[in-house]
């Protein structure tokens, strides 16, 4: 029987969207044949059951002009969720994975937002400390927030130790949310209870004038707002996103309360790129990249999600760019081993769209040597990287049995297992391109 053969663009997509993202994500062990991808257990199979209990916490703010109540409102409902996380990291069960440095004390606090849900009446619902008409304007607000942990919570301590980079967002979004609170505790009419210290080297918004009238206020109310609607956001997929495309009405309202977080647009780029709006994320990672020129985890991600972008549009050396300073970004937060194997293969099928053989081959095994076999293994059966001589064989462009196309992402089709490449070949690959961008990543 004939197989059907596809282009090279067709075999360049497909690898990215067979990307064992939901294998990687779930378990954290990277697969080192594509038999062993397909035997990792989940991590909800792994994980045991972590006992939390739900938090409440009461800030109570005076509206005295020319602070809005929105703005009292805001701010205590951000100060109260800061301290309902300090209490949450300080109930943390004993457990090894959190007590023995697997997360940092600093980040500690984006654990305890990843592993609770926040939640606060809105502000036609705050209750006044006084019995006194909605209309008196010096009335205090009361603001009760409650944690409530979510319902895997063991599934989500496995998943966001073994995704620093998504707890780094989430500690970035807690920072710039700290930071504004800080700005406007400095010029709160009578002063306002002092919060932590602001984290070195995080850009706070700037305040124009020493006394702030009611649109002042209001502007930082807003941020907040924002801020607090990208930490709903931020949420890993099944496919290694950061966020999901259904996600994308929510963060562009918080882009449009919040539009100088560099976070908030890299999850906006995100979404983008999942609804297939290519142009529209080049221009958020671009905006990201610009509010946070010395980040070196916004540039990583930023650039490796404009790399995407850039692909969908068929603009391969601009992708080729992006992924070269993707490869070369280091970060502390960042796992190595997956992350850059990702991004190599990713790279890989650029260059295969490009006819760059040696470079496909290159990275094909390099990405194979940090565990991501899968593109490896499917280019060799086309007889491409077989040797050292990395040129094209005289078959022609390499394709794809139609069963590899219609493999969900995340798993292996059976003919290519048997396919893996030799040992001593040393060359690892991950498929992480789709042909959609729901796909692309899979981080």
């Amino acid at each position: 029987m004939t197989v059907p053969r596809f282009g090279l663009a067709g075999l360049a997509l497909l690898l990215f969207l067979a990307w064992a993202g939901p294998a990687r994500a779930e378990s954290g062990r990277v697969p080192t044949t594509p038999e062993d991808a397909g035997d990792m257990p989940s991590a909800s199979a792994q994980a045991p059951a972590l006992e939390l209990r739900p938090i409440t916490e009461v800030e109570m703010r005076a509206v005295t002009p020319p602070v809005t109540r929105e703005a009292a409102w805001a701010h205590a409902r951000a100060s109260a969720w800061l301290a309902a996380l300090h209490r949450a990291v300080i109930a943390f069960p004993q457990r090894r994975e959190i007590r023995m440095g697997a997360v940092a004390p600093a980040e500690r606090l984006a654990l305890a937002a990843q592993l609770y849900r926040g939640a606060a009446p809105p502000l036609a619902d705050a209750p006044n400390a006084a019995k006194a008409p909605d209309t008196a304007e010096d009335s205090p607000l009361h603001v009760a927030l409650s944690l409530t942990p979510r319902s895997q919570a063991g599934t989500e301590l496995i998943l966001a130790l073994r995704n620093p980079e998504l707890l780094a967002l989430r500690h970035t979004l807690i920072s710039e949310t700290r930071d504004t609170l800080e700005i406007m505790d400095r010029h709160w009419p009578g002063g306002t209870a002092a919060l932590q210290p602001a984290t070195p080297g995080v850009k706070t918004p700037e305040v124009e004038r020493d006394f702030w009238q009611a649109r002042d206020w209001q502007r930082m109310s807003a941020r907040l707002n924002g801020l607090w609607l990208a930490q709903a956001a931020l949420d890993l997929t099944p496919e290694g996103w950061l966020t999901g495309a259904e996600a994308l009405s929510t963060l562009e309202r918080a882009t449009r309360e919040a539009p100088r977080s560099p976070t908030v647009r890299l999850l906006l780029a995100e979404a983008q790129l999942q609804r297939n709006l290519p142009q529209q994320s080049i221009e958020s990672c671009t905006e990201a990249l610009r509010l946070a020129p010395g980040s070196n985890l916004i540039s990583g991600r930023a650039r490796y999600i404009r790399a995407l972008a850039h692909w969908r549009l068929q603009q391969l050396a601009l992708a080729e760019d992006d992924l070269n300073a993707a490869l070369h970004t280091r970060t502390p937060s960042a796992p190595q081993g997956a992350e850059q194997a990702r991004r190599l293969r990713a790279r890989g099928a650029v260059r295969m769209l490009r006819r760059n053989y040696p470079g496909m081959c290159a990275d094909f095994s390099a990405a194979c040597a940090l565990g991501d076999c899968e593109g490896l293994a499917v280019a060799r059966a086309q007889k491409y990287c077989r040797t050292r001589a990395a040129a094209a064989p005289e078959s022609g462009p390499a394709s794809l049995p139609p069963s590899f196309l219609a493999a969900p992402a995340g798993q292996i089709p059976e003919n290519t297992k048997k396919q893996a490449p030799e040992p001593a070949q040393g060359s690892p690959m991950n498929s992480d391109m789709p042909d959609r961008p729901e796909g692309e990543p899979a981080s």
